[in-house]
C-alpha cells in the first residue's frame, strides 16, 4: 500500500538545494553510521547506541523510529514531502531508490527520489495538511485526512480537496484504538513546531499585502530603518534594480547597496544573479543583495557562493529576521497590514 511520509533536509533548509539538484532525500543523522545492515528498529537503536552512549534512552528510541522508517519502512513508489525552510514551499515526489550510506558524501544517508514538484506553495494546501508539514519530526508518516490522496489530487489537478474528497454526507470511519505499530510514527502523535507555522502564516500574509512590486517597498522600509536613505525605482521594468540603499549621512557613506527583490513563488535562476552583478557595476553600489521568497536554484546559488564578497541572498527566513529586528519602527501604515504580536511559549522537551 502506497503511503506517504515527510523526510525533511535539515532543521534551517541545508541540504534543500542538494536533495533537490540530487534527486536524493537527505535526512542527516550524520554521526551516525551505516545502517545497511539494520533490519529493525531494535537493531537500529542498538547501532545508536554504540554512536551516542551519552543520548537519552527516550531520545534514541524517537531517534531509531525514524531511522527505521526510513532505511526499512519507505518503499518504492512511496510519496514523500520535503517542507522547505528557505521558501514556504514544499518539495513532493516519489521514492525510486532503497537505503544506501555513502562514507564519502557529505550527506551520508539517502534515498533517491524522483520530484514532482520541488517548491509548491503551502497555500496550495489546507489548513490541517499545513499544519501536519510543521511537525517537528525529521521522518514521519501523514496518515490521517485522507492525506495521501490530497497530495496526489494537488499533482494532478492543482488544488486540495479537503479531507472528505467528495465523501460529504457520509459518516466519518472510526479510528482503531492502536492504529500503529510499535515502530511507527505518525506526525499527528508528535508536537508540531509552532514558530514554524506562525512563520508561514506571517510569509501568506507578506505574500497577500505586499504582492509584487510592494515587496520591494516593505524591504526599503526595513532598509531604512536599520540607517539606509533608500530610493525604490517605479514598477515596471527596472533594469535589475529594484532599490537603491546607501549608509552615512545623507546616504553618501560607502556603504552602498544595489537590491534586486523577486516576490514571486518561482526560484531565482542563474540569469537573475547575473543582472544583479551588472548592475552592482553599473550603479557604483559595492555589494549586491538579491531578495528572493521563492529561494533560488543550485546554479544561482553556485554563483552567489563565487560572489560572496560582492552578493548577499536574502531567502525567506533572512526577510523575516529582519521584519522582526525592525518591526517596532515599522510605519503605522505597514504595521496595520502586518499585525503582529510578540509572544513566549515554552521550548519542546524543556524542562
Amino acid at each position: 500500500m502506497t503511503k506517504l511520509w515527510i523526510v525533511r533536509a535539515g532543521a534551517h533548509g541545508e541540504r534543500e538545494l542538494a536533495a533537490i539538484e540530487h534527486s536524493k532525500l537527505y535526512p542527516g543523522f550524520l554521526d551516525v553510521g551505516d545502517l545497511s545492515a539494520c533490519d529493525s528498529r531494535e537493531a537500529v537503536f542498538a547501532k545508536l547506541q554504540e554512536v551516542m552512549p551519552d543520548e537519552g534512552k527516550n531520545r534514541l528510541r524517537n531517534f531509531a523510529a525514524q531511522l527505521n522508517q526510513f532505511v526499512n519502512q519507505i518503499e518504492l513508489g512511496d510519496f514523500v514531502v520535503m517542507p522547505r525552510k528557505v521558501t514556504n514551499g514544499v518539495a513532493i515526489g516519489v521514492v525510486t531508490g532503497d537505503y544506501k550510506f555513502d562514507a564519502a558524501s557529505e550527506f551520508k544517508h539517502s534515498r533517491t527520489i524522483e520530484w514532482k514538484e520541488v517548491s509548491l506553495p503551502r497555500d496550495t494546501f489546507k489548513q490541517d495538511l499545513r499544519h501536519s508539514f510543521g511537525a517537528f519530526m525529521t521522518v514521519c508518516q501523514i496518515k490521517r485526512n485522507s492525506a495521501l490522496e490530497r497530495v496526489q489530487a494537488v499533482l494532478e489537478i492543482g488544488r486540495d480537496p479537503g479531507a472528505l474528497l467528495g465523501k460529504q454526507g457520509q459518516a466519518p470511519q472510526g479510528q482503531p484504538v492502536n492504529g500503529m505499530e510499535d515502530d511507527e510514527t505518525d506526525v499527528e502523535d508528535y508536537q508540531t513546531d509552532i514558530e514554524d507555522i506562525a512563520h508561514q502564516q506571517i510569509i501568506s500574509l507578506i505574500k497577500s499585502e505586499f504582492a509584487g512590486h510592494a515587496l520591494a517597498d516593505l524591504v526599503a522600509e526595513i532598509m531604512r530603518v536599520e540607517g539606509y536613505t533608500t530610493k525604490v525605482s517605479p514598477p515596471g521594468a527596472d533594469g535589475g534594480v529594484d532599490i537603491l540603499a546607501a549608509g552615512g549621512t545623507l546616504g553618501l557613506g560607502e556603504d552602498r547597496i544595489c537590491v534586486q527583490v523577486k516576490s514571486g513563488d518561482g526560484t531565482a535562476n542563474h540569469d537573475v544573479v547575473l543582472r544583479l552583478i551588472g548592475s552592482v557595476s553599473n550603479t557604483q553600489a559595492q555589494t549586491g543583495l538579491l531578495v528572493s521568497i521563492g529561494g533560488v536554484n543550485a546554479v544561482a546559488q553556485k554563483e552567489l557562493d563565487n560572489n560572496f564578497f560582492k552578493l548577499r541572498l536574502w531567502q525567506m527566513p533572512d526577510l523575516l529576521k529582519a521584519l522582526f529586528r525592525t518591526y517596532g519602527e515599522l510605519t503605522d501604515e505597514t504595521r496595520a497590514k502586518l499585525p503582529l504580536k510578540q509572544i513566549w511559549a515554552p521550548v519542546a522537551g524543556g524542562s
